[in-house]
């Protein structure tokens, strides 16, 4: 375990400093502890008995017109008002498509607290339709856009990855790989807390049947760490906060042998809350490979080497999590949560070769290439939350979490010749434990006028250690040997120190957040079979604004800025040269330097008159200096050699408009574009790398609710052509489709999936160079077909509880 040490305590007095100071501002104007009382309950649909979220709960004094508290329910249902004065009040619910209700309350010393219990609010008609309390698919806060995951059909039977295939603002390539507005660089949470995987592999773990909401924060406030060009990720999963016991279950089958089931089980009894979950999927998707490559040895002699079969990344993971929660009142929160998790990922390549100089065959042979990469990870987590007199807006919070995890990796390229004759290869092996402890303190106190004050410190202390071994074959010894020369080890250091304070209002129509955050990084590497790496003792600032302002009641402007850091990678600084085939070798360059990124957004929102219907405009620009490319170059007669650089700057300018609309009650469009124009302007060793793009996506989604318990998505995309810093990608499109089918009110699902129908999906890149010219065509093999099977067993009675929900840990 990576202990603290003394290296960046000086910096980071100075941030508790800072703090202190803050709490002591914060603490100014408290007054002395008076009235401590309490409007509390739950919201029921009286036609369902079920929780409805989002309704608007708030209380005035009785005759009078101020609002003295206001919250909204929560996924449960369930509300809480904190009141500091014994009056009479008047308790409004609002929602709409439902009717308003006014409810008078008096709270007095002798009973300072009310129990507003199964509250019912009744669907109101308009224009002869009914209207139901659904949560919308996409909400805007001022800071965050939340995609709603659990009511979108298409994603039965799918990874975390494939569901943001769908999302607005995300891009998802054939092999899995994220990016937001075309970045690649961003920051995943699950539950707030930062993963030990890497995104990609996290994301293509996670099952969809798990996930309730997806927020996408492409400009996070000064509260969330500065790391991510692209902006956070946060996946929220779901959790079940009622009284007794109740399981879901999800089960799915694929063609090109796809799998996976989950259980999660919670058991809720009083103030104490058991959160019980497994799971189990492989996930496979194969694909053809055609590879062309030329390069120019010299001004008379040119290589050619041709190549194609067929591929695939093969995932099979595992993972056990629980959870313990107790609320003995709103005053106490505390969580304590671990989680195991295997990942075994087998990426092979089976190519078949022809090798040409000035277009005379030289050799043919076969390369078979299989990699083993087992994963181990173990996490957990402590949280603790006090609410000030009980107010969920007056709070003290700490959390405590550790990621823990184990790689061992063995690379294999084998060669055989035209008769299936073993002729040669390499091996190699890479272990190494990397350990990640985050502590953090926040607190937040609210103001009379609703605004508030946040501020918190936190710290990550980080370590990795990577033993690398390469082997190559031996004709005379007719066996692998170790190779002294490809072979390193590695241990890296990274700690980061923070604090931040944001400062939230709103002024008539005018909302607005203001925050600044500070970090100091303390970074340290050592290697074998190199010199000394520069020791990193820097400190960054990062400030964020984000405004909102009230055009009328149905639409509303947001604009916000922030300033990020995207660091590099630890094995981007090895300098070491690693053979991943014969043709291609890799290599880290440790004179990199971190990105930095400047993002400005000004967005439009408008609800339209029908519920669920809206439309909005976001307009985004994104500087980004340092700017890191992996680059390839010619490393010697035939063989390439990929490595990281610092290249330049690079620039987007978009916009990207959506709309949701509910066309008739049976159904629902939902459509998103994204165009934006790419630079880059930069060069290495006098090569230039500037180039430039003007790039769009665009997504339609159409939801039929065709009869009672039937439900019909069918999905369009299309990616356009795009370039980097040495080439271009062309542009495809997908069409994806499901059927979903609910029994027995909605205790059992049985859905039915299908992906790439088309077999239109692909990924076809063009490099090239003074003396190189490649094309790679990866084609995704397709339809993928997937059905799906959901249980959802409850016993649980419906109860109002004193309990504030902690989803946001």
């Amino acid at each position: 375990m990576h202990c603290v040490s003394l290296r960046g305590m000086t910096h980071f007095k100075t941030l508790l400093t800072i703090f202190a100071l803050c709490l002591v501002f914060a603490g100014f104007g408290q007054g002395k502890p008076g009235f401590e009382g309490e409007i509390f309950g739950n919201v029921l649909d009286s036609l369902t008995n079920e929780p409805i979220e989002y309704v608007t709960i708030t209380a005035t004094k009785k005759g009078e017109e101020a609002i003295v508290a206001g919250v909204i329910t929560e996924a449960n249902g369930q509300f809480s008002l904190a009141i500091t004065e014994a009056d009479t009040y008047v308790v409004k619910l609002a929602f709409i498509g439902y009717d308003t209700k006014l409810v008078d309350v008096v709270l007095s010393k002798a009973n300072p607290t009310k129990n507003l219990k199964d509250f019912i609010l009744a669907p109101t008609s308009l224009k002869g339709i009914k209207i139901t309390g659904e949560k919308p698919p996409v909400r805007y806060e001022i800071d965050k856009k939340i995609v709603n995951v659990e009511d979108q059909d298409i994603n039965v039977g799918q990874s975390a990855a494939e569901v943001l295939a769908n999302v607005p603002s995300i891009q998802v390539d054939n092999e899995g790989n994220i990016s937001i507005r075309g970045s690649s660089n961003f920051m995943l949470l699950i539950n707030g807390i930062p993963t030990a995987m890497e995104a990609n592999n996290a994301l293509q773990s996670i099952p969809a049947s798990s996930i309730k909401d997806i927020e996408i924060i492409t400009n996070p406030s000064a509260k969330y760490d500065a790391e991510g060009a692209g902006g956070i990720i946060n996946i929220i999963t779901k959790k079940k906060k009622l009284e007794g016991i109740s399981v879901m279950a999800n089960g799915n089958y694929g063609s090109f042998d796809n799998y996976g089931g989950d259980v999660a089980v919670s058991i809720g009894k009083n103030d104490v809350t058991f959160n019980l979950g497994g799971n189990f999927n492989q996930r496979h998707r194969p694909r053809d490979i055609e590879k062309i490559r030329t390069t120019q040895i010299n001004d008379s002699t040119e290589s050619i080497i041709l190549s194609d079969g067929y591929g695939a990344w093969k995932v099979f993971g595992y993972g056990v999590n629980g959870e313990f929660q107790w609320q003995p009142n709103n005053s106490h929160t505390l969580i304590i949560g671990g989680e195991l998790s295997n990942r075994d990922m087998r990426p092979y390549h089976y190519l078949d070769f022809r090798e040409y100089t000035n277009e005379s065959l030289i050799q043919a042979y076969e390369n078979r290439q299989d990699n083993i990469i087992d994963i181990n990870t173990m996490s957990a987590s402590l949280f603790y939350q006090y609410n000030i007199k009980r107010d969920k807006n007056h709070f003290i919070t700490l959390k405590a979490i550790t990621n823990q995890r184990d790689v061992d990796q063995l690379d294999s390229a084998m060669y055989y010749d035209e008769n299936g004759e073993f002729i040669g290869g390499t091996k190699y092996s890479e272990v190494g434990p990397s350990d990640f402890v985050r502590f953090n303190f926040d607190y937040q106190r609210p103001f009379k006028d609703g605004g508030k004050f946040q501020t918190g410190l936190q710290a990550q202390l980080g370590t990795s250690a990577d033993d690398g071994r390469s082997y190559f074959w031996d004709s005379t010894l007719q066996e692998f040997v170790f190779n002294q020369a490809f072979s390193s080890y590695v241990d890296y250091t990274r700690d980061v120190y923070a604090g931040y304070a944001i400062l939230n209002g709103k002024k008539d129509k005018l909302g607005y957040q203001l925050g600044l955050r500070a970090e100091y990084t303390y970074r340290t590497i050592e290697a074998s079979n190199f010199g000394d790496f520069t020791t990193i003792k820097r400190l960054d600032w990062f400030p964020s604004t984000h405004f909102s302002y009230d055009l009328t009641k149905e639409s509303q402007v947001l604009a916000n800025y922030s300033r990020r850091i995207q660091r590099p990678r630890s094995w981007y600084f090895e300098p070491f040269i690693t053979w991943e085939t014969e043709y291609n070798v890799r290599s880290g360059n440790p004179d990199l330097v971190p990105e930095y990124i400047n993002s400005f957004e000004l967005s439009w929102i408008r609800q339209l008159a029908k519920d669920k219907s809206y439309v909005t405009v976001e307009n985004y620009f994104r500087s980004t200096s340092n700017l890191i490319e992996r680059v390839s170059t010619v490393y010697q007669d035939n063989v390439i050699i990929t490595r990281p650089y610092n290249i330049g700057t690079a620039s987007a300018l978009g916009v990207e408009p959506s709309l949701q609309y509910q066309v008739k009650e049976w159904y629902d469009l939902n459509a998103g574009l994204n165009i934006f124009y790419f630079t880059v302007s930069g060069e290495i060793d006098d090569a230039d790398y500037s180039t430039n793009s003007f790039n769009y996506s665009a997504r339609l989604t159409n939801t039929f609710k065709v009869k009672k318990d039937w439900v019909f998505q069918l999905v369009g995309s299309y990616e356009s052509p795009t370039v980097n810093a040495q080439g271009s990608k062309l542009g495809f499109y997908t069409v994806d489709a499901s059927i979903r089918k609910s029994l027995a009110k909605g205790k059992y699902t049985l859905s039915l999936a299908g992906k790439n129908l088309l077999q239109s999906d692909r990924d076809h890149v063009t490099i090239e160079t003074d003396n190189l010219y490649l094309i790679r065509r990866n084609t995704p093999r397709g339809p993928l077909f997937t059905a799906s099977i959901s249980v959802k067993l409850n016993n649980y009675k419906k109860v109002a509880s004193r309990h504030e929900d902690a989803d946001d840990f």
